[in-house]
């Protein structure tokens, strides 16, 4: 059975994180990780489809916003880590935009949105429309998921759209290289890369079953086949002590009920 694929949204400001864990391929589910000390709390199901490289968490690991969809309708939502349920629900009738981001200092910013910032929930406060490239899936026409990635620490090291190459020194002499492919079979329609690229010597070592890989303190973290693994990672590009953090691929569907009220009573809202 293919494993859960596993898509991970750090916090700029703090331990936090977002995961987006995705299998069968018309389900997924939210998790909030606090990778200093390895907990994990429960979000909520949802029958359709997160479009990660539009979503984001918030600076201090509070907020997040994302773009759905169930083939039939699509929406963004704002709401509180890690619940679905939303506080502010903006519907569309394409999967072109939607999504967004926050900008260093907590403010939302909402992809190819002209209105909606006026009544934000939560004392959220808007970012200026030029805080983010606008772009339809987070790649095509501006560069948005880049951008997001920059506030993480991530370079830009060549290319454009999906031909963009992101990297992030990970020290003992090497940095991770993150790019991107398309409609790669058992993955997302677009979905991420990793090398380990020596940063002294001309050496790579790819990693093409990880999904998502970051440096953490004096560690590697990364996901593999359904589970966080850490690692140490040698001069010569070895991983030792690799652990397993968590192995997500038992988990089922359950509804869940969002610890607050949300706008579910608007017309369409999931």
């Amino acid at each position: 059975m293919t494993p859960p694929r596993l898509h991970v949204i750090p916090a700029v400001a703090c331990d936090k994180a977002l995961i987006l864990r995705r299998g069968p391929s018309g389900q997924v589910a939210t998790l909030l990780w606090d990778r200093a000390d390895d907990s994990f709390e429960m979000g909520q199901w949802l029958i359709g489809r997160i479009y990660e490289h539009r979503a984001d968490l918030s600076p201090d690991g509070r907020h997040m916003v994302y773009f759905a969809g169930t083939g039939q309708r699509w929406w963004t939502a704002v709401s509180r880590a890690p619940w679905l349920r939303a506080l502010a629900f903006f519907p569309q009738n394409h999967i072109w935009h939607g999504g967004g981001g926050f900008d260093a200092d907590g403010r939302l910013w909402l992809n190819g949105a002209s209105a909606g910032h006026e009544t934000l929930p939560d004392g959220l406060k808007p970012a200026p429309d030029t805080a983010f490239p606008h772009g339809t899936d987070g790649f095509h026409m501006g560069g948005m998921y880049a951008a997001l990635m920059a506030l993480r620490g991530w370079e830009h090291l060549a290319g454009q759209r999906y031909d963009t190459v992101l990297g992030k020194s990970i020290g003992a002499g090497w940095r991770l290289e993150l790019s991107f492919q398309l409609s790669a079979k058992n993955r997302a329609i677009i979905s991420n890369r990793y090398e380990l690229v020596s940063e002294v010597r001309d050496l790579r070592r790819a990693c093409p079953q990880w999904e998502w890989a970051e440096p953490y303190k004096d560690v590697l973290q990364f996901a593999r086949n359904g589970a966080l693994h850490t690692a140490r990672l040698d001069q010569d590009g070895t991983l030792h002590d690799v652990e397993t953090i968590r192995d997500f691929s038992d988990m089922t569907f359950a509804p869940i009920d969002a610890p607050y009220t949300g706008v579910a009573e608007q017309e369409g809202c999931p």
